[in-house]
C-alpha cells in the first residue's frame, strides 16, 4: 500500500494534536503522515509561516508536490489563488502529491474534511 492510498484510511480524528509553537493544531491523519514520510519539517513550515496567513484567510489550501527528493509547497485559498509558495531542495518524503486543509487553526488531510 502506498503512503497515499493508506491516508485515505483517515476520514475524521479522534484527537487533535497541538503544534508545539500553539499556532495550530493537526490531526490524526496528518499525525500518520508525519511519522510514515518523516515529515515533521513539514509541519514545522506549515505550522510557522502558513499558519500566519490564517488571521485573513480561515480556510486554506495546502498541496505538498515530491519528486526526485524534491518538493514544493503551496497555499491557496481554495478558490486557486495561490497565498504563499516554498520549494524544499532536499527531502526523502515518498513522491506524490499530498493535499490537505488549515481550517481555523486545524491541520487536516482533505479526506478528514
Amino acid at each position: 500500500m502506498t503512503l497515499q492510498e493508506d491516508l485515505k484510511q483517515f476520514t475524521g480524528t479522534e484527537h487533535w494534536h497541538p503544534f508545539w509553537l500553539g499556532t495550530m493544531h493537526y490531526t490524526d491523519g496528518v499525525k500518520h503522515f508525519a511519522n510514515t514520510a518523516g515529515a515533521y519539517w513539514f509541519l514545522d513550515i506549515v505550522g510557522t509561516e502558513v499558519a500566519e496567513l490564517q488571521a485573513d484567510n480561515p480556510f486554506i489550501s495546502v498541496e505538498l508536490t515530491v519528486k526526485d527528493m524534491k518538493a514544493n509547497i503551496k497555499a491557496t485559498d481554495g478558490n486557486g489563488n495561490t497565498l504563499w509558495t516554498r520549494y524544499i531542495e532536499f527531502t526523502d518524503c515518498p513522491d506524490g502529491v499530498y493535499s490537505f486543509y488549515l481550517i481555523d487553526k486545524v491541520f487536516l488531510l482533505t479526506s478528514e474534511y
